[in-house]
């Protein structure tokens, strides 16, 4: 009677707990919006804006939102295939449910919370270890970029387009190497992935970086800003590289975003409030839009995966 029981309520959670981790991010994303402070002080200037950009203007760049994240669902199937084998709706599916966990969560480490959730019980631990693969695949290429970038736009810190390089050189020699260790870091040889793999990935990660490019640009095509487009690329790819380096949660990222635009597009544009609205524009397709999309997703999810 009591496994008959035991059973049934094993059965109700199992059902239940993608609606309860639906609602718990739901609610976390509900709160980071809310208590935004560039959102507080300038969302009716903001609100303003986004309802002078037409609906075709929005489908473009929710066509490149799509495409954005359909490269990176390529990347995550690519790199787990010999692990654990899926189908590119359910890679696309783990990918945006991860984001829903970023949004929240420090550094956005939720992202491999969420990912690993469509993962094989026994193969969780080595999902955590393809990503950080996939993950660093795109660090090489945002380092590589920014590093180039920072010899034309450098608002701050001059010493570091002269540091950058030698980063970026040691960051693709760890990444390309065949790290065969011994002794106690012999488990790390494990972890490995070949070489080819780790091609592919970068390949898809410098894809990815492209489609970000094409965003921004959009964007600011969008608001009419007159920016140069070289440019803004070397700007952009300077922010990505500051990004890529500053801890952050998705709420603060925005406002991290938004300040650094202003500082990197200042020698060109001025008006601090529309730069703010281009920043927010980014925020909310790239990581407002997908981390509601990941969060509805939840509903379907079960335990037993």
């Amino acid at each position: 009677m009591n496994q008959v029981l035991t059973k049934r309520i094993l059965s109700i959670v199992n059902k239940a707990i993608g609606f309860i981790l639906f609602i718990v991010c739901l609610i976390a994303i509900y709160s980071k919006v809310m208590t935004n402070d560039n959102l507080q002080k300038y969302g009716t200037s903001i609100q303003d804006q986004f309802l002078k950009i037409t609906i075709w203007e929005w489908s473009i760049l929710l066509i490149l939102f799509f495409l954005n994240y359909l490269v990176e669902a390529i990347k995550w199937k690519q790199a787990i295939k010999q692990l654990n084998p899926m189908t590119l709706l359910r890679s696309l599916r783990s990918v945006l449910v991860g984001q829903a966990f970023a949004f929240f969560t420090p550094v956005r480490s939720g992202d491999y919370v969420g990912r690993i959730l469509f993962l094989a019980p026994d193969r969780k631990l080595k999902g955590v270890a393809q990503m950080a693969w996939s993950s660093y695949a795109q660090l090489l290429i945002t380092l590589l970029m920014g590093t180039i970038a920072l010899f034309f736009n450098l608002p701050f810190f001059p010493w570091l387009k002269w540091l950058a390089p030698f980063i970026t050189l040691a960051a693709f020699f760890i990444y390309f190497s065949k790290g065969q260790y011994t002794g106690w870091l012999k488990k790390l040889s494990s972890l490995q992935i070949h070489k080819k793999l780790k091609m592919e990935l970068v390949s898809l990660s410098l894809v990815r970086y492209c489609i970000f490019i094409l965003q921004f640009t959009w964007v600011v095509k969008m608001l009419a800003l007159p920016i140069p487009t070289i440019d803004l690329w070397i700007a952009i790819a300077v922010l990505l590289l500051c990004l890529s380096i500053i801890p952050a949660i998705a709420l603060t990222d925005l406002v991290i975003r938004g300040q650094l635009i202003v500082l990197l597009l200042a020698p060109w544009y001025t008006n601090s409030l529309m730069l703010i609205c281009f920043s927010t524009i980014i925020w909310t397709v790239n990581f407002l839009l997908p981390a509601i999309i990941g969060s509805f997703l939840l509903l379907g999810f079960r335990i037993k995966q």
